[in-house]
């Protein structure tokens, strides 16, 4: 599968090598770029992630971990049959199970945020005796039902996951922008969200121990970070911008505050390069996976 369904890129994440024998941690870029209702072109983003990737220094101040010591694969991208979104959502499951199943932990560039819900029916494929939990930090709830006609939009994505994990393996970060059916519903669900006035308000620590006490029943998670969950200052060539958001430093924070070894996989979302000034959102979103591997490794190496 993952042979017939990935493709080299120009470029590697960090210039690594790609001939790394045992990796510890791949990196796989996601194109996908068919529901996205404002601003498209999150295709390219894997290809503007991977350049600004090389710019940026690789020890990490917050893990004290050298990035360039952790044995990372840079696999290339998923090969998408743009305009059809279900083969898509089954070519990204066929490729995670299997990458899962070598022992791999993952990393996922996006991409529309539509490709969570293969990540997560991938992992569930694979692992499944593993409590799989969700934990997603966007400014939006992703909680329609259908938006535009369609049940699969990344408009819609935590409500599909939903059906599949149930409401006690979702964990919400950031949000701030839902329409009044999606806020019934998720009251309905029982879904546990954060918003980000909640992480302005009550501070980093207070938010790090409500997320932590969420994901205590968690055997994996997945994590994912929609860069909409930042303010449009911060990452401003994003598909969706929502202005109140959160900060790079408070999202990290919160991040070095609840990560543990449990954390088997990543998705960084919906950046859009053609609107993305100076670059700014893909430097500060390969700036956010550096340091969610640093921080993992981190604990993987106390083990």
């Amino acid at each position: 599968m993952k042979e017939l369904y990935i493709v080299r890129s120009p470029y590697t994440f960090n210039g690594m090598d790609v001939r790394v024998e045992k990796p510890l941690f791949t990196v796989v870029g996601i194109p996908l770029d068919s529901t996205s209702s404002f601003r498209s072109g999150c295709r390219f983003a894997p290809l503007y992630v991977r350049l600004a990737s090389q710019t940026i220094e690789l020890f990490s101040l917050r893990s004290l971990i050298n990035i360039e010591e952790i044995p990372i694969a840079d696999a290339g991208d998923v090969v998408i049959p743009h305009g059809d979104v279900t083969r898509s959502l089954s070519i990204i499951e066929g490729v995670v199970s299997e990458l899962i199943s070598d022992g791999l932990r993952l990393v996922f560039i996006g991409g529309e945020h539509t490709i969570s819900l293969g990540v997560v029916k991938g992992l569930m494929k694979a692992l499944t005796t593993s409590n799989v939990c969700y934990l997603c930090f966007d400014s939006h709830s992703d909680f329609r039902y259908e938006y535009l006609g369609s049940k699969y939009s990344h408009a819609c994505v935590t409500r599909r996951i939903y059906e599949i994990l149930g409401n006690r393996r979702i964990t919400l970060v950031g949000i701030r922008a839902v329409s009044h059916e999606e806020y019934r519903d998720l009251k309905n669900s029982n879904i546990r969200y954060f918003t980000s006035n909640q992480v302005k308000t009550l501070g980093v620590r207070e938010i790090s121990r409500n997320i932590s006490k969420a994901l205590e029943d968690c055997s994996k998670i997945h994590l994912s970070i929609d860069l909409d969950v930042l303010d449009p200052a911060y990452a401003p060539g994003v598909t969706t911008p929502e202005p109140e958001g959160i900060t790079p430093t408070e999202l990290l924070d919160i991040l070095q505050l609840i990560i543990d070894d449990r954390f088997i996989s990543l998705d960084v979302v919906e950046l859009t390069p053609s609107y993305d000034q100076s670059m700014i959102t893909s430097i500060v979103a390969a700036k956010i996976i550096n340091e969610v591997l640093g921080m993992i490794y981190s604990k993987i190496s106390m083990k």
